[in-house]
């Protein structure tokens, strides 16, 4: 787990003066922190942290002499600039359950000589904090058209102590031939063209 230094926010700057000064905002948020607590952390230790991490990734706060728990739960681009412009983190309690999200990586895409359909990019669940992962990965060297993979698949979709957030047979991806791909998405093309023809009549 990382650990990233942060400081108590400056209260006589807005977001815009603070980040102009290098800094990004965030807070630390849960049920035992009332108000949550207003941070600020360097703009390129930020940087660095996301560089590895994502929402979903736990993550050790130090603030002070004193380190917090957490859990990456939202991130805020400026979409032009692409800067950081807000990180939220969620304080984590021993052994109680948190909702969060798996992204889905897939390992050796281009030993794969079919089309790869993915359909799931992340898996939300539910777990207590021991059990958190931030990427499920998934290796396809070796597989072909015909084949797919759904969560239930997963030995993590088979652990007792995660919740699934979403149905077990949610479709990860499905493997086919680039051939069969174009006639089926010229069949659904040729079906919403019949569609919008009847509806206009």
């Amino acid at each position: 787990m990382d650990t990233i230094k942060a400081e108590k926010r400056n209260p006589n700057l807005k977001a815009k003066q603070l980040r102009r000064t290098g800094f990004v905002p965030g807070c630390i948020f849960g049920k035992n922190l009332n108000p949550s607590l207003e941070i600020q952390i360097k703009q390129n230790e930020a940087a660095q942290f996301l560089k590895s991490n994502s929402t979903g990734s736990t993550v050790q706060i130090a603030l002070g002499r004193k380190k917090y728990f957490t859990l990456l739960k939202e991130i805020s681009h400026n979409p032009l600039s692409n800067q950081i412009e807000h990180l939220s983190f969620q304080e984590l309690v021993k052994g109680e359950p948190v909702s969060s999200a798996a992204r889905i990586i897939l390992l050796n895409r281009e030993k794969v000589q079919d089309l790869i359909n993915q359909t799931l990019f992340e898996i939300p669940y539910k777990t207590i904090p021991s059990k958190l992962v931030d990427r499920i990965e998934i290796d396809l060297e070796g597989m072909k058209a015909g084949d797919s993979v759904k969560v239930e698949d997963l030995d993590f979709a088979k652990d007792e102590e995660i919740e699934l957030l979403i149905p077990a047979d949610s479709m990860i991806f499905n493997i086919v031939e680039p051939r069969k791909a174009a006639v089926e998405e010229e069949t659904a093309e040729e079906a919403a063209g019949e569609e919008m023809t009847t509806s206009e009549e």
